[in-house]
């Protein structure tokens, strides 16, 4: 049977969902990983940093990687050596040694991200619907199954030995996927020199925007993540339960909202939806440091997680339709983005110890404010096509 050259949306599904499963799992058991180290609080922020600083180093390069040898490959390659490092910590005698394998791995990972997205933008060009939402609600979903089964391990008293054999689950997953994968075609403006030297060098603007928007995004996105249960309970009294219950109500609208992205989408332009996104997402950090109330702190979570739910995958597509660049340009766009995670949680940290953890939280305010003014930068060539959203896994 011949070969979909559009390519297969169950495989780019099954991908995302196998990255954030594998890293779900292993984060779950940080603090197994910490006493199996000895370590204390400072060394194990440094570990984790290393993941982030692997990435930051080695995405950089992946649209060479793909241009020379396809998505199919790289991705393949990656998430072999993705998989081993995570399980690799299971055994690390020491800080510095885990701290090495964090920064491998995070390279892998790093590398592994921006290829699949490049393979999601080619399928969602060649099919002609947002599709990138949908992929990343796959990675969401992966990572809270991981999480759990990190939870379940732990609960059962499994020790670290959990780490190998589920990264070993997620990578059969992840090369069944990546088998499926084909090769990307390079779009074109019409009359486009495909050779064109100027198209294939530097940085332009339109990725500069769109990389800013994506860390605004993503910035959302972590500081949720990082903080959003810490606040309530530090700042405004609530019981840690309920700090909880705040985080899990974001990743569930978060989730709800990229499942209901690529309709809107489709329906309303990609400008738009970014920036009804940007101002609700603004709009809920607000209510949630300096509201009192906790019913009202609770409703702000979950409108935070519906604001930010499409602004890093509307940007990776975004990214794909810059004329002459492609897999360079999302490339450009995702190692601007992951910046945010570098920078964000100690900047926040910073600044929460000078004026207060709510009032830190306004950073993320400004940048969406960013995201707003720089929206129009956002493509528009999926818009005004209602109908055309249908979730189809051939």
């Amino acid at each position: 049977m011949q070969r979909d050259v559009r390519g297969s949306v169950a495989a780019v599904l099954v991908v995302f969902a196998s990255s954030g499963y594998v890293m779900g799992q292993a984060l779950a058991r940080v603090p197994a990983v910490r006493d199996h180290l000895g370590a204390d609080k400072a060394q194990l922020g440094l570990v984790l940093m290393g993941m982030g600083l692997g990435s930051l180093l080695a995405m950089p390069f992946t649209g060479r990687l793909v241009d020379r040898w396809g998505s199919r490959r790289v991705v393949l390659a990656t998430v072999l050596l993705a998989c081993l490092g995570w399980g690799a910590v299971a055994v690390a005698p020491s800080v510095p040694v885990v701290l090495g394998i964090l920064v491998l791995t995070g390279m892998n990972v790093g590398v592994w991200d921006v290829a699949m997205n490049i393979q999601g933008t080619h399928v969602e060009q060649a099919r002609g619907r947002s599709l990138m939402p949908y992929f990343h609600a796959a990675f969401s979903g992966g990572a809270v199954l991981g999480a759990g089964s990190g939870a379940l391990a732990a609960w059962l008293g499994i020790g670290l030995g959990q780490l190998p054999v589920l990264a070993a689950v997620a990578a059969a997953a992840g090369v069944w996927g990546a088998m499926r994968f084909v090769p990307e075609v390079t779009q074109q403006e019409p009359g486009q020199d495909q050779e064109e030297p100027v198209a294939r060098r530097g940085i332009t603007r339109a990725e500069i925007g769109i990389g800013v928007i994506c860390l605004a995004g993503a910035l959302a996105e972590g500081s949720a993540n990082d903080w959003l249960a810490l606040l309530l309970v530090d700042v405004h009294g609530a019981p840690a339960a309920f700090g909880a219950l705040a985080l899990t109500a974001f990743n569930l609208t978060m989730t709800i909202g990229r499942l209901a992205g690529g309709p809107a989408i489709d329906r309303f332009g990609r400008a738009t939806v970014i920036r009804v996104g940007g101002l609700l997402a603004a709009a809920a950090i607000l209510l949630v440091t300096l509201t009192s109330s906790l019913v009202l702190a609770l409703a702000g979570g979950l409108l935070w997680g519906l604001g930010v739910a499409t602004i890093f995958p509307a940007a990776i597509s975004a990214a794909g339709e810059v004329p002459g660049r492609g897999n360079r340009a999302i490339t450009s766009v995702s190692t601007i983005a992951y910046g945010a995670f570098l920078f964000g949680a100690p900047t926040i940290g910073v600044l929460a110890e000078a004026v207060g953890l709510d009032r830190a939280l306004f950073l993320v305010v400004g940048f969406l404010g960013l995201l707003l003014v720089l929206s129009p930068v956002m493509r528009e060539k999926s818009a005004g096509r209602p109908g055309r959203s249908a979730l189809t896994l051939g």
